[in-house]
């Protein structure tokens, strides 16, 4: 696909879903294995949508377009921190990290620098306002 998801709770399963129905396949992963099985399930009862669902990590990230683009939406704070490392154990220099979770903005200055060591790229862009 060219484009991944992590971080399937309301917001990223829905998110997920109206990208696959205007036309673009995406990969999606959660650490709760069972929201990426009623995300693929909920895409196949809404219109056989391309979503494809990942239980592993490396998987997931294996499953996207180079240079990699990967939406984030997870709880703020450390679930944060916690998903960065999983992911970016297996992602590339040029990929992209979007985290689109609402975070104080000095985590995400730190977050950024901390991948751009890595050789990736991040974009915090919070669209998700959590609880």
């Amino acid at each position: 696909t060219r484009i991944g998801l992590a971080g399937l709770a309301v917001m990223g399963q829905n998110l997920a879903l109206n990208i696959a129905e205007k036309g673009f396949p995406i990969s999606v992963y959660n650490r709760t294995t069972s929201k990426v099985d009623e995300t693929v399930e909920r895409a196949k009862q809404e219109g056989d949508l391309p979503v494809y669902g990942y239980h592993d990590p490396e998987a997931f990230v294996q499953s996207i377009q180079k240079p990699r683009v990967i939406i984030m939406l997870v709880k703020a704070g450390a679930p944060v921190d916690q998903t960065i490392k999983t992911l970016s154990t297996y992602m590339e220099k040029g990929d992209c990290i979007i985290d689109g979770g609402n975070e104080w903005y000095e985590n995400t200055e730190r977050r950024e620098k901390a991948v751009a060591e890595l050789g990736l790229l991040y974009l915090g862009m919070g669209v998700s306002g959590g609880e």
